[in-house]
């Protein structure tokens, strides 16, 4: 998604800075910008710099063509694409990229779509979310970006019989349930697990990683920054 390269990178939607981290570690230079000023605040802390601002994908407090790639994980849905876009390519140099990624649940796997028809047998509504990756339709529409690229990587997290039973629970759908259907559903999610694992090895909970990348197109943008007529205030 940043290339090999050390690149210079601004992260929108950084939150605790999980991702930022990662890319960091790699040898990136990582501009974290988030709505959550708390957030922000320990983000120092975490990725060892003090490059992370308190802001907004729509109106991004940098001059343009300053960053090689923009990241958005799990955040682009947050967007008003009608301003983020044109925001996003304008901070972006020639030849940059908007790279995006949503981690969400495989249903290929045969116990996972049993699980999610448990799920769904005692609330239609459950495990109907999209996660957000429908807002990658954005890139595709905007002027602003060409070439968009998607590759789908497949992670196998191990889960224990309580670990599943646990993450069903945590569900905002499950909470809601009458108390007997939950407590059939969370007995007939350990017999899931009973029936599907291989005993001592815990089951492998599968998510798809699909990641997006998109070079940017300045030829329908219009850019004014003054950036030989700055007031520098000393703090």
């Amino acid at each position: 998604m940043a290339g090999t390269a050390p690149a210079r990178i601004v992260d929108l939607g950084s939150g605790t800075g999980a991702f930022a981290q990662s890319l960091a570690e790699l040898g990136h230079e990582v501009f974290c910008v988030d709505r959550d000023v708390d957030l922000v605040a320990k983000l120092p802390d975490k990725l060892g710099t003090r490059l992370h601002i308190a802001g907004q994908a729509e109106a991004l407090p940098f001059l343009s063509c300053q960053f090689d790639v923009v990241t958005a994980s799990q955040t682009l849905h947050r967007f008003a694409p009608g301003l983020a876009m044109s925001e996003i390519a304008r901070v972006l140099r020639p030849g940059g990229y908007l790279a995006v990624a949503y981690n969400t649940r495989d249903d290929t796997v045969p116990w996972v779509r049993r699980l999610t028809n448990l799920m769904k047998a005692a609330d239609p509504e459950a495990m109907s979310g999209d996660y957000g990756v429908d807002s990658v339709q954005s890139i595709a529409e905007s002027p602003y970006f060409g070439d968009l690229e998607r590759k789908n990587f497949r992670n196998w997290v191990p889960i224990t019989r309580s670990g599943l039973i646990a993450m069903v629970e945590r569900r905002p759908s499950t909470a809601g349930l009458d108390p007997a259907v939950r407590d059939r559903l969370l007995r007939e999610v350990g017999e899931l697990y009973d029936s599907s694992a291989r005993s001592p090895e815990p089951l492998l909970l599968p998510f798809q990683a699909s990641c997006w990348r998109a070079m940017v197109d300045h030829s329908q943008l219009s850019m004014a920054d003054a950036i030989d007529d700055v007031l520098e205030i000393r703090l």
